[in-house]
């Protein structure tokens, strides 16, 4: 069954225990994760209606990816990168719905966030396809193979990069967020995964992985000083 091949699949690919290891039945966990959902949407309404909604939405995200996305290429992984860059929305929403929605404002940060996540996750596809492969999961990586499947980070981060620049030659972020974007993410992130296109070992794709992670927390710092 789903829970069965998911479990398996994490077994191979990471050797550790999961968060619930099949104590909990179907109904129950889905009754846990409906009451959790409401809870968010409940406390986001306090922040206004559209957060409200954007927590409704992510909600209908996650369960999305978890029944049917998350084993389809491209489709989990764009499902992971929009629920990242909704956390920037949501934000926005709270302090001003209107402003929350042009430019410059958190729709900024937030394609940001889609298309870091989108490439972390064709990283992260690639060191697990053994386990994909075993359970029958469709990634990325084995529907194009892996070689393919870095070429297309390579293209999108290349394409993040260009649109990390925007914000500076249009004027709307000073030179801290260009130094801190352009030449300590940017410029070392890209060179480490034309590395690890270059050798796709199980450790690079993980040490590419978690630079974009860290570049992800230096990306927010360079937004806050912006």
């Amino acid at each position: 069954n789903t829970q069965c091949t998911f479990l398996g699949g994490h077994r191979i690919n990471h050797r550790v225990g999961v968060l619930v290891p099949g104590g909990w039945g179907r109904v129950f966990a889905g009754g846990v994760a409906f009451g959790w959902a409401a809870a968010a949407a409940a406390l986001g309404a306090l922040a206004g209606l559209e957060v409200a909604a954007l927590v409704l939405l992510a909600a209908a995200l996650l369960a999305a990816y978890n029944l049917h996305l998350k084993n389809l290429p491209v489709a989990g992984n764009l499902t992971v990168g929009v629920l990242g860059g909704m956390t920037f929305l949501a934000g926005g929403a709270a302090v001003d719905p209107t402003l929350a929605w042009i430019l410059p404002g958190p729709l900024i940060p937030a394609v940001f966030a889609v298309l870091f996540h989108f490439v972390r996750e064709i990283l992260k596809d690639a060191r697990d396809i053994a386990g994909d492969r075993a359970v029958g999961s469709c990634s990325l990586p084995l529907a194009l193979g892996i070689r393919a499947s870095l070429t297309a980070a390579l293209v999108l981060f290349a394409a993040l990069v260009v649109l990390t620049i925007v914000p500076v030659a249009a004027g709307w972020f000073g030179t801290l967020y260009k130094v801190i974007t352009v030449y300590v993410i940017d410029f070392p992130v890209l060179a480490l995964l034309i590395l690890v296109w270059g050798n796709p070992t199980a450790r690079m794709l993980s040490i590419g992985s978690t630079a974009l992670k860290a570049g992800m927390a230096l990306g927010v710092v360079a937004l806050l000083v912006a």
